[in-house]
This record gives structure tokens, sequence and C-alpha cells, in this order.
């Protein structure tokens, strides 16, 4: 039988009393790093807790410290912030959040209109188009539109030049 204490020797069983050296992490790489042992300590409550002094059986509840006026006032402090955020919090729904909402659909809803109304009087414009070429040649229906469209212009600039005179 070799020698119990060798490095190639195996740990002996847990049943027996006195520990044996463990082989080093160098030696055997499987083997987890050995941790030192500490003393036994009677079951309870914190039988695995890592604290230092033993914990009495049965702890008696703490009594209420009275508050001081620093912490007092840290509390007041602090519920006088919880009750700001949440007003401001309140009036921001009621008064930006809401009132921007529907503004937005009614912005939606209007340009949704207006690209319908200019769809609509794109197609009228073709379709007049098409009758005044049917009628005048594609020339002179072109020649017509387009100086109606001048005439329109000069009487916008007129009247909005006379409208900034007075």
């Amino acid at each position: 039988m070799p020698d119990p204490s060798g490095p190639d020797v195996p740990t002996q069983p847990a049943d027996q009393p006195t520990p044996q050296p463990m082989p080093s992490s160098a030696e055997n790489p499987a083997a987890p790093a050995a941790a030192p042992t500490a003393p036994e300590r009677p079951p309870g409550p914190a039988a695995g807790a890592a604290s230092a002094a033993p914990e009495p059986e049965v702890a008696p509840a703490p009594e209420p410290k009275p508050e001081s006026l620093v912490d007092a006032i840290a509390d007041l402090l602090q519920m006088a912030v919880n009750y700001l955020r949440q007003e401001t919090a309140g009036v921001m729904r009621d008064k930006v959040v809401l009132p921007g909402q529907q503004l937005g659909r009614l912005i939606a809803f209007a340009l949704a209109a207006a690209f319908t109304l200019s769809l609509g009087i794109g197609f009228v414009a073709v379709a007049l188009l098409l009758v005044l070429a049917h009628y005048l040649t594609w020339p002179g229906a072109l020649a017509l539109i387009g100086a109606l469209l001048l005439i329109g212009a000069a009487l916008f600039t007129y009247l909005k030049v006379r409208s900034l005179q007075s």
C-alpha cells in the first residue's frame, strides 16, 4: 500500500475524522482549490450566513427609534417633491398632451382633405383641358389656360400691392 500522504493518493473518504492534505490545483486541475474550514456552527436560522457573531435564537423586535428633526425635514421634502411630480404629470397630460393630440388629429385630417382637394382639382383641370382641346385644338387650349393663369396672377399681385399701400 502506498504512502497515504503522497501526492498521487486520492483523498480519504469523508467518514474518517482526520482530514488528509488535498493535492494542489497544479497537480490535479479538476480538483477545486482547498478552502479553509470554518468551525462548526449549531444549526439555526442563520446556519449558512457569513456573519462573525452568532445570532440569538429569537431576536426581540427592535423598538422604533424617534425620528430626528433632519430625518423629518428630509421626509417632508421628499413628500413635497413626489407631490409636485404627480401634479406636474397631471397638468402636463391635461394642458399639453391631450390638446397636442387633438391638434395633431386636426392637422392630419386637414392635410388629407387638402390632398384630396388638390387631386380633384387636378382631374377637373385635365378634363377641362381635354374639352378645350376638342374645340380649340391642343395649342389653343394650352394658350387659353396659360393666358387665364397670367391674368389671375397679375390681378392677385395688383390687389396685394394695393392692400399693403393702404
